[in-house]
């Protein structure tokens, strides 16, 4: 993990390239511009655009332009994306709160969380407001080398937008017993895949070939799933077909 992910109770989240490292007693702020940059000079309690706790992320009317950029020092897995969390020694879990609108555009990925050694990786996207992610590629993705993967989205309206990636990717680990699940509850998901042979939403079982895990999609409480793609709406590479379920 990097240097500023050590520190006592304090976790890191990546936002516009900028590396916010908070907890429950040390809440981080920041505010963007037109430029879509983030600023955590001047931001606080009364004046922020982003607030992190160590767990959750609260965007409100919040507009990121800006990415991880490589470098010596930046996690390789989640270098390019406008908001990135990654766990070298357990699950990577991160939960964004959304309020009014918000914005992630031009940037190569959007949101990323990975699980790349052991663990889970799961995001979990709520709240009243809505997020329009518009990426080169990827603008949601999900992955767990060795585990399970989910995306959970409550209440919320999310758009993702991809010029040459999936939509929405869930991908999970190699074992046969590891699941990828997409769940909304509320709210609305819509992904759109504009380039070929790629997917609105796409469940990946392991990490290349035909995985024996099982990919789910449970839609209750009157939301809404929208996917595009010219491979597909919602694809798997799983020899178990999509199990679709209301809850």
């Amino acid at each position: 993990l990097p240097v500023t992910a050590l520190a006592a109770g304090q976790n890191t989240v990546y936002v516009g390239g900028v590396d916010l490292a908070g907890s429950h007693d040390n809440i981080v702020y920041a505010t963007t511009n037109e430029s879509g940059e983030v600023i955590t000079n001047g931001a606080d309690a009364n004046n922020y655009n982003i607030k992190w706790d160590g767990s959750t992320l609260t965007l409100r009317n919040a507009t990121i332009k800006k990415e991880l950029e490589y470098n010596d020092e930046s996690p390789l897995y989640i270098t390019g994306a406008a908001i990135g969390v990654i766990n070298q020694s357990g699950d990577a879990n991160l939960t964004i709160t959304l309020e009014g609108t918000n914005t992630i555009e031009g940037v190569s990925y959007g949101i990323r969380v990975y699980a790349p050694s052991i663990g889970s990786a799961n995001l979990t996207i709520t709240g009243s407001g809505t997020l329009y992610v518009n990426s080169n590629q990827d603008p949601i993705y999900v992955i767990s080398s060795n585990g399970n993967a989910a995306l959970g989205i409550k209440n919320a309206k999310v758009t993702a937008k991809s010029s040459y990636g999936n939509g929405v990717t869930v991908q999970s680990g190699n074992s046969e017993n590891s699941s990828a699940s997409l769940t909304v509850d509320g709210g609305s998901l819509t992904a759109t895949a504009d380039s070929n042979n790629v997917s609105g939403i796409r469940f990946q079982l392991g990490t290349s070939g035909t995985g024996n895990g099982t990919p789910t999609v449970t839609v209750s409480n009157n939301a809404i799933v929208r996917a595009n793609g010219s491979a597909g709406g919602i694809t798997s590479n799983s020899s178990t077909e999509v199990q679709y379920g209301t809850g």
